[in-house]
């Protein structure tokens, strides 16, 4: 589930900002659509699915994508969604 909008400040803000690439932010464009597992978010970027899973970790951390675990044809598949709508970064208080 999704809430609309995380608001980050300080330090949250700069490891928000450092994290948002150009290819974190095709995931989260993508994920904001469905939820898909990490196969098929690296085959729609044509990334592999290692560096997939490791932007999904980084993504997880900051608490911006949500990931549950369902069972899938051939062993257990990690499910990704967003977790916010709209991130603001607040650079000064």
């Amino acid at each position: 589930m999704s809430s609309d909008e995380m608001v980050v400040s300080n330090d949250s803000a700069f490891a928000v900002a450092e994290a948002l690439t150009a290819t974190t932010l095709r995931i989260l464009r993508l994920l904001s659509q469905e939820r898909l597992d990490v196969s098929t978010i690296g085959e729609r970027l044509a990334l592999s699915e290692a560096y997939i899973s490791e932007q999904i970790r980084i993504l997880e951390e900051l608490k911006l994508v949500n990931v549950s675990y369902e069972r899938g044809k051939r062993g257990i598949r990690k499910i990704c969604q967003t977790a916010v709508k709209k991130i603001t970064l607040v650079i000064s208080q």
